[in-house]
């Protein structure tokens, strides 16, 4: 299979900006619903979403490029080797991202106990596209359905958040001014304040130790 453009409308940095929205709507809801904490999380430069029902994805975003892989445990992929085979024909520092970063939070024991990645589909990009084996139907049929909110525009993103939480009003002004600061200094610190963090409203410890912990790993600290 020949590696083709998935959307010219998609590139790493609108892509960059979904999951860091995903991320911020679910930090702030989390605290309610402290059992959905593997849903999102950040390590570093790659993001990890996954759903209750067998599916997971890590997205790595790193210089220039991004590196996206999934699986959807539902299904089974016989006619692509292994999931290296999955970025044929990309550039060197895409294999070597997808092989020492991105397939290893999608690795599966065998019965010798010996680990390896399993992935279902996979994509790879920079600032100008977003490439794949996989046309965008089986794209999303293999496990990109995980990053469908992800990546839409930010004000339909927003409103798909506020139905998939059930967020309030408040809630939803804080996503969107949280957001804001992080859009215009990716790399600065957050800090809430007083009234941000009454806000969330976190009713109880777990409720609040999870969503301390997914705003940490974006830069988002409570005063």
């Amino acid at each position: 299979m020949k590696p083709e453009i998935v959307n010219n409308q998609l590139t790493k940095d609108n892509l960059w900006s979904g999951c860091m929205l995903a991320s911020i709507a679910h930090a702030i809801m989390v605290a309610q619903y402290p059992e959905l904490d593997y849903e999102h999380s950040w390590d570093g430069e790659t993001y990890n979403t996954m759903d209750g029902s067998g599916g997971r994805g890590t997205i790595t975003f790193k210089g220039k490029y991004v590196v996206g892989a999934f699986r959807n445990n539902n299904l089974t992929r016989t006619e692509i080797p292994s999931a290296i085979d999955f970025f044929k024909d990309a550039p060197k520092e895409v294999l070597e991202l997808a092989k020492n970063e991105t397939l290893q939070y999608l690795l599966v024991e065998d019965e010798d106990a010996t680990a390896t990645p399993s992935i279902t589909t996979a994509f790879w990009g920079d600032r100008d596209a977003i490439t794949s084996v996989d046309n965008i139907v089986k794209l999303v049929q293999c496990g990109g359905y995980l990053v469908e909110r992800q990546l839409m525009k930010s004000d339909s993103a927003i409103e798909a958040w506020r139905d998939y939480y059930e967020m309030t009003s408040e809630q939803v002004d804080l996503l969107k001014s949280i957001y804001d600061r992080k859009m215009k200094n990716p790399d600065e610190s957050i800090v809430l304040t007083k009234r941000e963090i009454e806000i969330i409203g976190a009713e109880n410890s777990d409720g609040l130790s999870e969503c301390m912990t997914s705003f940490e790993e974006i830069g988002v600290y409570w005063n």
